[in-house]
């Protein structure tokens, strides 16, 4: 299990990575698209580069997912929900 500091920092990271790789991918078709490559090559570059935002959009939104669903270490001071806490009675079990 992960402290809630390391899932925060495991959060920004990927955060950090997306927007970078997002930044990136949108230069390189603006340059293909300004004219730095013509033809079929360029056609075909901006399409690849375009799909690869899509695949990349999705590899972080998983790696995010994931993240969210990560649980809190009890000793970090945040604990865990207890998922079927209300779902039994709390009644000390007390011997005869």
């Amino acid at each position: 299990m992960a402290t809630q500091e390391q899932i925060h920092a495991a959060r920004r990271t990927i955060e950090r990575l997306r927007d970078q790789h997002a930044n990136d991918v949108r230069k390189l078709i603006g340059l293909l698209e300004s004219g730095a490559m013509k033809g079929k090559a360029a056609d075909k570059l901006i399409e690849d580069c375009q799909g690869w935002q899509a695949a990349y959009n999705s590899v972080f939104n998983r790696a995010l997912a994931l993240i969210d669903a990560t649980p809190v270490n009890a000793e970090s001071g945040a604990p865990t929900p207890d998922p079927i806490a209300g779902l039994r009675p709390h009644t000390p079990w007390m011997p005869s």
